[in-house]
């Protein structure tokens, strides 16, 4: 569905689109991680990222756009998938979701790199705040986590960061004929990948987690994420992303019966804080950069609702 000029990025379509994609999210280092149990990264990866493709092919009218730039969102995303997996491999489900959330920080300076955003003082300060809350939960994470596990984690945030930037410069784009070219693409190495390490035990948890890493955390986790970045500056949703971590933190306590950590709590605290000097602001809202008449695709068609 299209819409018009005077049609406004609200709180209300904020809502619509971040608080699901914040749940699915939330879940899927827990899931991947068990599904991890039973394949190499490589091989869970290349079922996530091969079948999501061939979904998004069909559901976006069989296109697949081969370019530059289409080239170099599939290069970001698959590359900050398979760090993300070899590091949550190594580490914890929590310590993978504190560490993936650094990508703010990445962010806004590759925004005002690659698109030229400018970077406004409330996001940046939002970023630093937030960060400054994923320094206080790490404190009381595990130290058994190896050190290359974390250095895979971060350094798939930088290319999350430089992916989520660059797809915000094509906004303008289809999304799904995009995403279709990302994923049909980035399953080539993970294929390859696969066929090096070629770990993999069939069982039905695995075939669950499957389920879950292609329906949820492949489609629809990336369908919302990059909804969110059509509609909103790209230092204002990441940095409001830190309510993954957080969330994370909340679902680890219900999976484990245990209160939080004082160290954990403040750092949620200062999370939340940070996402909400982020996204403050006076006067009118901002406009969806991303749903107006002006800014169609090549073709002349409006981009998805």
């Amino acid at each position: 569905m299209q819409k018009t000029d005077n049609q406004q990025f609200t709180n209300r379509a904020l809502v619509k689109w971040f608080l699901p994609y914040v749940l699915i999210a939330s879940l899927q280092y827990d899931l991947t991680k068990n599904g991890l149990q039973y394949s190499s990264p490589f091989v869970l990866m290349a079922f996530r990222y091969l079948s999501v493709g061939i979904i998004f092919y069909f559901v976006g009218g069989r296109k697949v756009p081969i370019d530059r730039d289409t080239l170099l969102v599939a290069v970001f995303a698959s590359t900050s998938t398979v760090l993300w997996a070899f590091g949550l491999k190594i580490v914890s489900p929590g310590d993978s979701a504190v560490l993936s959330y650094t990508m703010p920080l990445f962010s806004i300076p590759i925004a005002f790199i690659v698109i030229k955003e400018r970077v406004l003082v409330r996001e940046l300060v939002g970023a630093l705040v937030g960060f400054s809350g994923v320094i206080l939960y790490s404190i009381s994470l595990s130290h058994g986590s190896l050190l290359i596990g974390a250095l895979f984690t971060v350094l798939n945030a930088v290319f999350w960061a430089a992916y989520s930037a660059y797809y915000r410069k094509l906004k303008t784009r289809e999304p799904i004929p995009m995403l279709t070219t990302q994923f049909l693409v980035g399953s080539i190495p993970m294929i390859i990948g696969s066929f090096l390490l070629p770990q993999l035990r069939v069982t039905t948890n695995f075939a669950i987690d499957v389920v879950y890493v292609i329906v949820f955390t492949g489609v629809i986790q990336y369908y919302l994420w990059n909804g969110l970045l059509r509609r909103g500056r790209v230092g204002r949703i990441t940095t409001m992303a830190f309510a993954v971590p957080a969330m994370s933190i909340l679902i680890d306590s219900i999976q484990t019966s245990t209160f939080p950590t004082t160290f954990e709590v403040l750092g949620a605290i200062v999370m939340f804080l940070g996402i909400f000097i982020s996204s403050w602001y006076k006067g009118a809202p901002e406009k969806s950069v991303a749903l107006t008449q002006k800014e169609k695709d090549p073709q002349g068609k409006g981009l998805l609702d």
